[in-house]
């Protein structure tokens, strides 16, 4: 797992192992996971999601569940920038 963090945004990467170990995480697991041993990177900024490619190509084919893509991402990413993703934007009220 990699981020690079910028101005309003950020930019995710997870590997195939990232993906595979979160999808099949003992306790935890993500049986029927559209992401397991593909590699993922998105780009996000205040706005959301405006970018997400799997293994290096564009999705607009994909059946990528978005359940799933908010999990695996609210996992990996830095408490620094929660404040970017839907998942977290409200967990202080």
């Amino acid at each position: 797992m990699r981020t690079k963090e910028q101005t309003k945004g950020y930019q995710l990467w997870l590997s195939a192992n990232d993906t595979y170990n979160w999808a099949h995480k003992a306790g935890a697991s993500w049986p029927c996971s559209t992401l397991s041993n593909h590699r993922v990177w998105i780009l996000v900024d205040e706005n959301g999601l405006l970018d997400i490619t799997l293994d290096g190509k564009d999705t607009h084919n994909k059946d990528i569940d978005g359940t799933e893509l908010d999990a695996i991402v609210s996992d990996f990413l830095p408490e620094s920038l929660h404040q970017f993703w839907p998942v977290w934007k409200f967990d202080k009220v």
